[in-house]
Parts: structure tokens; C-alpha cells; sequence
């Protein structure tokens, strides 16, 4: 995993891999079929831990808005060469042929877990009355797993803790909608 994370799948030569794993290139071959079925294995690994993370992180917040503080503002708070390695499944989407039907329903399947973990950690704010009821879960969590895909991006970019701030400050303004008081008017009422 370390190995594609740092050099991407096309420059992760077979000497690097086995070197990397202290073995030999029959038992790859043994062991994962071929270096494509030990990308995917990696990738695999490394959407497990990220998703594990993401649920850890938010049952361990005492609100759903410290969730989404901690977890955009801990990838502002990240290394330099942390930044400069970014994600390895956003990578492995713009690397891959777009052809490349495997990869991309993986990719698909991860998108889908990421946004669902985001819409249930939302509801449960709407639930826990942190939240406004108005605001729709599964469109807010695509906008979050879009702003963390982008801030990943800027940050391989260029590591710029203040910029990344700003986009995290905005990114949690979307939480902030007003609940609705029984004085607010609703369009048309007099």
C-alpha cells in the first residue's frame, strides 16, 4: 500500500514491490496473482482503514459538528508530506483508464460508504436536535466528501494550512442552518 501510495500504480515497478514486501517474485505471484491484483488488495486496505477511521472519529465526537470540524480541520492540520502524498484512492482515480471498469466501481462502492457514513453521522445530528431537519443528509454528504476530495487535492498542491482552514470553515458553515422557530414565516404567509 505504502509503495502505490508514494509512487502511484505505473511507477511502482516490480523490483520496488517485492523489495517493499521482502519476498520474492514467485510468491507474489503466489500469494496476489499479479501486481494488479496486489494494487487492488492495497487499495482495498487503505479504503478499510480510512472508512474505519471516519466512523471511529465521529462516535468519538460529542456532536456531529465537532465530527466534521475534527475531520476537516485534523486534514489542515496534516504533515507536509502527508499533504504531498494525498489519497491514495483519489489518486487512483485520476491515474486510472477511464475505461477501467474494475477500478472505477471500486472507486464507485468507496464514494457511496464515505457518503453514507457522512448522511448517518447528519441524521443523527438532526436526531440529537444539533442539526436543522431542513437540511437534506445524503446531498450535504456529498458536498462534504467533495470538499474533503478537493482539500486533499489543494493540499498535494501545495500545503497551505491557512487555505485549507478557510475552505473548512466554509465547508462547516453548510451545517449551520437555522433550526426553524415557530415565528419564522413560511413564503406566502402574512
Amino acid at each position: 500500500m505504502e509503495v502505490f501510495w508514494t509512487t502511484g500504480y505505473e511507477r511502482a515497478s516490480l523490483d520496488v514491490l517485492l523489495k517493499a514486501l521482502g519476498i520474492s517474485k514467485q510468491s507474489l505471484y503466489d500469494t496476489f496473482g499479479d501486481k494488479r491484483a496486489l494494487y487492488l488488495k492495497a487499495l482495498d486496505h487503505y479504503r478499510d482503514q480510512t472508512l474505519t477511521s471516519m466512523r471511529t472519529l465521529f462516535a468519538s465526537a460529542q456532536s456531529t459538528r465537532e465530527g466534521f470540524a475534527r475531520l476537516l480541520l485534523g486534514l489542515c492540520a496534516e504533515s507536509v508530506a502527508r499533504h504531498a502524498r494525498g489519497c491514495l484512492l483519489l489518486s487512483a482515480n485520476l491515474e486510472r483508464e477511464t475505461g477501467d471498469a474494475v477500478i472505477a466501481q471500486f472507486l464507485r462502492e468507496n464514494q457511496a460508504a464515505v457518503e453514507k457514513i457522512l448522511a448517518d453521522a447528519i441524521t443523527e445530528g438532526q436526531t440529537r436536535r444539533e442539526l436543522s431537519k431542513t437540511l437534506d443528509p445524503q446531498s450535504l454528504a456529498r458536498f462534504f466528501a467533495v470538499t474533503i476530495q478537493g482539500m486533499r487535492a489543494m493540499a498535494r498542491l501545495k500545503s497551505d494550512r491557512r487555505a485549507l482552514r478557510q475552505v473548512a470553515r466554509v465547508a462547516l458553515a453548510a451545517l449551520d442552518a437555522r433550526l426553524p422557530t415557530s415565528r419564522t414565516r413560511t413564503a406566502g404567509s402574512s
